[in-house]
């Protein structure tokens, strides 16, 4: 298991919220020049495709494989494998190889398997295809089933209907904000937004969702299967400016009821 733990951002716009994975996380990276490119736009994460029919995959047990896994530790990025419906023996295997953080599990995996995963000191990432449409809280429990009780963060991602993510579809962000909104709480479940996410719209998916951290593939890829710097980068500075922007709106409005409670009770009679 990699000795890098949780890093810290660079970037005070994209602190790590406490017991976090990460906020920004470049999913399907396959080259010495991508870690760069998200290092220099201040992401945290990267997501390692371990899928073999993936357009991304890459191979665990491939030496330049380990090699850029190893470069990404050096750079401080914190390193995700994602898998499809393998055995845990297979996931514990490619993780040790390639010494990453977290796994995230991205078939139709029981829950089952989470606990040697956990056991072996690994976070777990758990993806739940949700359809791209509006949706009602109901859903998205449904959807999320007992993974809810687990100590696992949800990674949201619309279903592509034929495959296992990738596909570019968004979510309903206001539907995915409702339900976040009912979850709230000590026991909420930490989740993170995905699907069809891209320099363009991410702000408004932050906005609308009330996202705290997010993970791209697609978006940022220019052609399919390759990343572009640029992208990256300009996804990298949607979502600061979309967190510096709700950090703002959440100070004004704390300022405005403390101020309303300040008035109220300057203009309440005392109590005899």
């Amino acid at each position: 298991m990699s000795q890098t733990g949780r890093i810290m951002s660079k970037d005070p716009l994209m602190p790590v919220i406490p017991d976090r994975q990460f906020r920004v996380k470049v999913c399907g990276v396959r080259r010495a020049e991508d870690l760069r490119a998200c290092v220099d736009a201040g992401i945290d994460a990267v997501g390692w495709n371990l899928y073999p029919p993936s357009v991304r995959f890459v191979d665990a047990t491939s030496s330049d494989v380990q090699a850029l896994c190893r470069q990404a530790a050096e750079l401080g990025l914190y390193q995700i494998g994602v898998f499809v419906n393998e055995p845990a023996d297979t996931i514990l295997r490619a993780a040790d190889r390639l010494g990453l953080d977290s796994v995230q599990l991205h078939g139709d995996e029981l829950p089952e398997l989470g606990e040697p995963l956990t056991a072996e000191g690994y976070r777990v990432v758990r993806a739940i295809r949700l359809p791209a449409g509006p949706l009602d809280g109901s859903q998205i429990r449904e959807a999320i089933g007992p993974w809810a009780s687990l100590p696992v963060d949800l990674l949201l991602d619309a279903d592509p209907g034929t495959g296992f993510g990738g596909g570019g579809r968004r979510l309903d962000w206001h539907s995915i904000a409702r339900w976040a909104g009912d979850a709230s709480g000590t026991d909420a479940p930490k989740w993170i937004l995905a699907g069809g996410l891209s320099p363009e719209n991410v702000a408004d998916a932050i906005e609308s969702s009330g996202a705290t951290a997010v993970d791209v593939a697609s978006g940022v890829e220019q052609p399919r299967g390759s990343k572009s710097p640029q992208r990256i980068a300009a996804f990298a500075r949607a979502c600061r400016a979309a967190w510096e922007s709700a950090a703002v709106k959440s100070s004004v409005d704390q300022s405005t009821t403390d101020q309303s409670g300040t008035n109220q009770s300057n203009t309440d009679p005392p109590i005899r």
